[in-house]
């Protein structure tokens, strides 16, 4: 676990509730510009999805881009979430300084969209550790330090030469924050709670054949604010970009447990997996399956699908196996029409979650289910 676990986390905390050391009130601006690098850059860790080209005339949308735009606005909202609360206190002077700690302290100030008080830091991260900076948001039911509840973590190394680049892991800690405002707001029967916790480790960099990016992610047990009623959801995401060229090329693999079904007869959760490859944010193909659920247990389910630019259908393959047994597939259109993406997205070298790092995958796992681990 020494790829996610950040070693001292809550005692930077601490030790400034116990009076680190601080500098003479002058805050050097270009330390605090190279800490403020840490936090991720919206461009580093949002996904694009498909997106329609104006010039194409409307037919017959295409299933999957539209219906897997959700996951993408859900993953995006959730990343961008932490950015922009985290950028929110971050902009603002800093509190403290503790050359002790080498830590940047911000707060605690009354949360004004909610409950008590806020506070953050970024420090520089011992030696060794797996990045070079570690970032939290503290939640507190009053100014007292040393009782500050973390429920955003983060760690990073940006890169000096070029603020969209660099690396990163940061963690959104739903549980812990609904764990805070159930020991503290006298009013927590009346305000709306995520549950759940999400992890993304993202990257971004660039060499003489173009422009890389990518994001693995996983929620564990999400259920969102606004939707109370929905089946607890786990899914694993991995998105990539490359750019180059004056063209992009983007990939999508998530694979979850979560009801596919709008009937409220058929609510128990499917097993899917959806893997999509786009070009230029249009044309592409998507590859996806399912098990569970309402679907018998000797059954599964398998669909192919591709788009043009306009994102209108041009070929469908729905297939059922029951018994291992592969029944024959329903089909509109020809494969033909897919042009490039006639070629599975394996043939065609697409990455998907099975190629990512097995232990970073458990890794995730591991924070998404339980948190941080305390030290």
């Amino acid at each position: 676990m020494n790829r996610l676990a950040y070693s001292g986390l809550l005692l930077a905390v601490a030790m400034i509730g116990c009076g680190g050391a601080e500098d003479d009130g002058q805050i050097d601006q270009a330390l605090l510009a190279q800490y403020r690098a840490a936090l991720p850059q919206e461009n580093q860790v949002m996904a694009k999805s498909p997106e329609p080209s104006m010039a194409s005339k409307l037919g017959e949308p295409a299933i999957y881009p539209v219906g897997s735009k959700d996951i993408v606005v859900g993953i995006n909202g959730a990343v961008g979430g932490i950015v922009e609360i985290m950028r929110a206190i971050v902009e603002q002077e800093p509190s403290i300084y503790s050359s002790e700690t080498k830590e940047f302290f911000w707060g605690p100030y009354p949360n004004n969209d909610g409950f008590g008080f806020v506070a953050a830091y970024i420090r520089e991260a011992p030696a060794g550790s797996d990045f070079k900076y570690h970032y939290a948001l503290l939640r507190g039911a009053d100014k007292d330090i040393a009782k500050l509840s973390p429920v955003i973590w983060g760690g990073a190394t940006p890169d000096p030469n070029n603020k969209d680049y660099g690396v990163g892991v940061t963690l959104w800690d739903f549980e812990a924050n609904r764990a805070f405002e159930e020991a503290n707001n006298p009013d927590v029967a009346n305000v709306k709670l995520d549950q759940g916790r999400f992890v993304a480790v993202y990257a971004k960099g660039a060499d003489d054949a173009g422009e890389a990016a990518f994001v693995v992610a996983s929620f564990r047990k999400f259920v969102p604010k606004d939707k109370p009623e929905n089946t607890p959801a786990d899914l694993d995401y991995f998105y990539g970009r490359f750019a180059g060229n004056n063209n992009t090329f983007d990939f999508i693999d998530y694979q979850g447990v979560f009801d596919i079904n709008n009937d409220p007869m058929k609510a128990a959760a499917e097993t899917v997996g959806v893997k999509m490859a786009f070009f230029n944010e249009g044309t592409g193909r998507a590859e996806a399956s399912a098990s569970g659920g309402d679907l018998a247990a000797n059954q599964s389910a398998s669909a192919v699908e591709c788009w043009n630019a306009a994102l209108d259908e041009t070929y469908l393959s729905f297939t059922l196996t029951t018994d291992g047994t592969a029944e024959t597939p329903i089909t509109e259109g020809m494969s033909a029409d897919c042009g490039v993406f006639e070629k599975t997205l394996a043939e065609l070298g697409v990455p998907s979650l099975s190629d990512v790092d097995k232990e970073l995958m458990t890794a995730l796992d591991d924070v998404a289910t339980n948190g941080v681990p305390k030290e």
